[in-house]
C-alpha cells in the first residue's frame, strides 16, 4: 500500500464519527488522497404497514435519513482539498459481508477504524472485520492529536516487510515525518533451564550483532541507507511483540506504528497474526497502521469463500 488514492472510513453514528472526519482531513490534505469514501453500514428495518400508517416520518427510509445526518456531519468537519472526491454511503446487510464487498469493488487501499477509548462501544466490528477487508487498516483512538511527525515501523526483514517499509517511507515523505524501525528477536531460552543469566545475555548481543547484519541486507534490497532509519533489536523475552511495539512508540513519542500483516485460516476463522490483533487493542492508543498485501490478500479471499 504506497499509494492512498482511495480512502474508506467507517463511521457509527457516535461522537467517534466527528474525530474520525477530522483525523481523514488531516491526513487527506498531508497525503493528497484523490478519493474519500464515509460508510456507515446498518442492519435492513422492514417495518410492519400498520406502523408505517400511524407513522408517517418512518416512511422515509431509515438509511436514507441516515445518510442526510452523515452528508451533514461531513460538511461540517471535512474541509477537502481541490479536486478530491468525496462520498457519503449507507449501507444496509451483513456488515462484514457488505464492507467486504465494497472494499472489492471500490478498490480501497485504505480503511479507517475508530479505537473507542472514552466513548460507548468496544470496536468489535473493527476486530471483526479487519482481517477480511483487503485494504490496509488505520486504527484510530479519539485521545490522538491529528498529526505525524514520527513513526515506528515493525520489521522482520521479511517481504512483506519490505513493502511495509516502502509505505511507511512514502508516508514519511509525504508528511516530513521521522522514522524508526524496531525488530523484535525471542530466545528458546526456557526451554533450557541449564542457560545461566550471563548465558542469555551474550545470546541477546549475538542476536542483535545477527540483527543488525540482517537489517543492513534488508536495507540494500531496498536500495535504502541503513543509517537513514535507525533500527532498534529488542528481545521479546515475554513473548509479547505487541507491547514491546508500543511501549518502544510511547519512549520515542511516535505518532504512528506501522506494522505488516498477513491474514491466515485457523478453524475456519479469517484472522490478523496475534501482534497485529493485540496492537488493535483499545487500550493502546497510539494509531496503528496494518499494511497489507492487496493482491495476495484477496487471492486468499477469493480461494477462501469460493
Amino acid at each position: 500500500m504506497e499509494k492512498l488514492d482511495h480512502i474508506l472510513v467507517c463511521l457509527d453514528l457516535t461522537e467517534m464519527d466527528d474525530f474520525l472526519i477530522r483525523y481523514t482531513n488531516f491526513l487527506v490534505a498531508e497525503t493528497q488522497a484523490q478519493r474519500v469514501s464515509f460508510l456507515h453500514l446498518m442492519q435492513s428495518y422492514d417495518l410492519p404497514q400498520e406502523i408505517l400508517s400511524e407513522f408517517p416520518d418512518f416512511k422515509k427510509p431509515i438509511s436514507k435519513v441516515v445518510k442526510e445526518e452523515l452528508e451533514d456531519k461531513v460538511s461540517e468537519s471535512f474541509e477537502p482539498t481541490s479536486g478530491i472526491q468525496v462520498e457519503v454511503h449507507v449501507l444496509e446487510g451483513l456488515k462484514s459481508d457488505t464492507l467486504l464487498q465494497f472494499t472489492r469493488d471500490q478498490k480501497i487501499n485504505l480503511t479507517i477504524f475508530g479505537k473507542k477509548v472514552g466513548y460507548e462501544g468496544t470496536g468489535a466490528l473493527a476486530r471483526r472485520v479487519m482481517p477480511l477487508t483487503p485494504s490496509s487498516t488505520l486504527l484510530v483512538s479519539e485521545t490522538v492529536t491529528p498529526k505525524i511527525e514520527k513513526i515506528l515501523v515493525r520489521t522482520d526483514f521479511s517481504k512483506m516487510s519490505e513493502i511495509t517499509m516502502k509505505t511507511a517511507i512514502s508516508l514519511g515523505n509525504k508528511l516530513g515525518a521521522e522514522l524508526l524501525a524496531l525488530n523484535a528477536f525471542k530466545l528458546p531460552v526456557s526451554h533450557f533451564p541449564q542457560y545461566s543469566d550471563d548465558d542469555e545475555r551474550r545470546l541477546q548481543q549475538k542476536m542483535s550483532r545477527h540483527g543488525e547484519k540482517e537489517y543492513v541486507k534488508f536495507m540494500k534490497r531496498l536500495k535504502l541507507d541503513p543509517a537513514a532509519i535507525p533500527c532498534t533489536f529488542a528481545y521479546d523475552k515475554n513473548y509479547d511483540e505487541a507491547l514491546l511495539l508500543y511501549h518502544h512508540g510511547i519512549i520515542n513519542q511516535a505518532d504512528l506504528i506501522v506494522i505488516g500483516s498477513k491474514i491466515k485460516s485457523e478453524f475456519a476463522n479469517v484472522i490478523l497474526d496475534r501482534t497485529s490483533e493485540d496492537l488493535a487493542d483499545v487500550e493502546k492508543n497510539i494509531p496503528v497502521l496494518i499494511v497489507k498485501d492487496r493482491k495476495q490478500t484477496l487471492g486468499f479471499l477469493e480461494a477462501l469463500f469460493d
